[in-house]
């Protein structure tokens, strides 16, 4: 008897293999807390393998395919839109479970939402928000801050050094 593959089958296969669920921890100063949360999706492929990536878009009905900076030769597939995240590439991983990726992608599903909820505008939750996405892709290994230097950063916020007054 002969199993055939299913195109969601292989799209998650993919996934585990070639994506990525990654939340970036991105320094912005005229935000509340002076750090903003920015979730990603997204697979790379050899631009000889466009069709794979061609397929997640079709599937997913979300997303933009782009060359690689300071790569030509490598695509990635990347859905970045938080409601596309939400209402799309969540419902989708959600029904079609992965198997390498799938504890960096219950986390990565429990910020969005939380950023859907708004959560991160409270100092404590927002500082959650950021300890639970240090625990994603080899515990933040490649970040470029340090999870206590964000912290502190954040407890900073409002302290009576840090408060500004206006005229």
């Amino acid at each position: 008897m002969k199993k055939t593959l299913s195109k969601k089958s292989y799209l998650v296969g993919v996934t585990d293999s070639e994506g990525c669920f990654s939340i970036s921890t991105k320094k912005q100063n005229d935000t509340k807390f002076g750090w903003v949360l920015d979730p990603l999706f997204q697979v790379t492929q050899h631009s000889t393998n466009r069709i794979i990536l061609e397929m997640f878009e079709s599937e997913l009905r979300c997303g933009r395919i782009i060359e690689k900076p300071g790569q030509e030769d490598i695509l990635v597939y990347i859905v970045d839109n938080r409601r596309q995240l939400k209402e799309k590439v969540i419902p989708f991983f959600e029904e079609n479970k992965l198997i390498a990726k799938q504890k960096d992608f219950e986390i990565f599903k429990e910020v969005v939402e939380a950023l859907e909820r708004k959560e991160h505008q409270d100092k404590e939750k927002f500082k959650k928000l950021v300890e639970k996405v240090f625990k994603m892709n080899l515990n933040g290994k490649q970040r470029h801050y340090e999870l206590s230097e964000i912290l502190r950063q954040i407890n900073e916020v409002g302290s009576s050094e840090t408060i500004r007054q206006t005229p």
